[in-house]
């Protein structure tokens, strides 16, 4: 990029996103890493030990009233960080501006920002938010009618985003890093352990997961199942209380929020994974496990079975069915060389299609194509 004064200047990056996401932090590192200048813009302070100490990553926050699980009344504070947003793109002067969930952050740049800017959709901003009423789906239709160029990381999001724009999508998937992810990071344990690394929320299908293991733990006491649930999340009085009345407090161990670093070893460490969600734009847990060398069990949702090559390096069974579940995890149990060809299958499909660096490259790519429109 060439300055005003004919000299060449570093990229400037001002991401609109919530810094402490872990997928935020994933983005700022990897383009700071490669030499742009990154600036995050976010509703949330940074919390120790997330954006804020990210090497050479400036961190602004839009100060606002509103919690993050908050009302739809609490979250119009966001309207106010709009002078706030303006007078930041002007202080910072970015080459490149891109927003991250249209319901939120788009909806500020789209009253904010008078230059082209980027929108990335990322799962419950067009699955859920467009449906609770006219208001909702009319400012998502505006967030991603103002922007020049919208990305989104699945398929299967880009054919639902399209119910509310006929722009060009990017595709652009959540990239993971092999070296963290790896069938090394395993550590022996007792028993055939089964588990997942998610939210404790209703769409992920935790409850589904508990029925399917109360029945294999019932039906087939022979395999010694263990249960590692990692999570924290609205609903986990409740899981834990439904775990609790299946009798499962003695082979069901919830580990609750988790680094990504244990969350590595959780997934190296199961013998099967299940992630059996009734929602899911896009199946990272999925990508994580595979990585992991670990075999895999999915439910049968669009967004997980792009995760998982369309359902070949995984079993799918159908979403919401325990007894199906409960099946799959009976078979593989019995069956240690298809586990074995899933473990293989599933860290090849992920390093050919979902490396980390691989998938920020292609978002680079999709910066400089875009370069010289963006004229500010």
């Amino acid at each position: 990029m060439i300055g005003k004064s004919g000299v060449a200047r570093q990229n400037t990056i001002l991401y609109f996103a919530n810094c402490n996401n872990y997928h935020t932090i994933k983005w700022c590192s990897y383009f700071s890493s490669v030499g742009y200048d990154v600036h995050v813009a976010s509703l949330e302070k940074p919390l120790a030990g997330n954006a804020g100490t990210i090497d050479r990553v400036s961190v602004h926050w839009l100060s606002n009233d509103s919690e993050r699980l908050g009302s739809d009344i609490q979250k119009l504070s966001y309207f106010r960080t709009i002078s706030q947003a303006k007078a930041l793109i002007k202080e910072v002067n970015p080459d490149i501006v891109h927003a991250h969930y249209a319901s939120s952050y788009g909806t500020i740049c789209s009253f904010a920002c008078k230059r082209p800017y980027y929108l990335s959709v990322w799962g419950s901003d067009v699955y859920e938010f467009p449906h609770k009423s006219f208001l909702h789906k009319a400012i998502l239709k505006r967030s991603l009618d103002k922007a020049t160029w919208i990305m989104s990381t699945s398929r299967a999001m880009a054919v639902e985003t399209h119910k509310y724009t006929s722009k060009e999508i990017a595709i652009t998937p959540f990239g993971v890093d092999m070296s963290l992810f790896n069938p090394d990071k395993a550590v022996p344990h007792e028993g055939f352990v089964v588990g997942t690394v998610k939210g404790l929320e209703s769409k992920y299908g935790i409850e589904t997961l508990l029925h399917a293991c109360s029945l294999v733990h019932r039906n087939r006491p022979d395999i010694n199942l263990k249960v590692r649930i990692a999570g924290a999340g609205t609903q986990e009085k409740y899981l834990r209380d439904t775990a609790s009345s299946l009798g499962m407090d003695g082979y069901c161990k919830w580990l609750g929020f988790i680094t990504q670093e244990n969350a590595a070893c959780e997934w190296a460490s199961f013998d099967v994974a299940l992630v059996p969600s009734e929602s899911e734009s896009f199946g990272v847990s999925a990508v994580e496990a595979q990585a992991s060398g670990t075999a895999l069990v999915i439910s049968d949702i669009p967004g997980l079975m792009e995760a998982c090559d369309d359902g070949k390096t995984a079993i799918v069974v159908r979403r919401g069915d325990d007894e199906a579940l409960a099946n799959a995890v009976e078979q593989l149990a019995d069956d240690p060389e298809r586990r074995t060809e899933l473990s293989c299958l599933g860290r090849a499909y992920v390093t050919q299609a979902y490396e980390y660096t691989s998938c920020f490259r292609r978002i680079q790519y999709i910066y400089d194509s875009n370069e010289s429109v963006r004229a500010y």
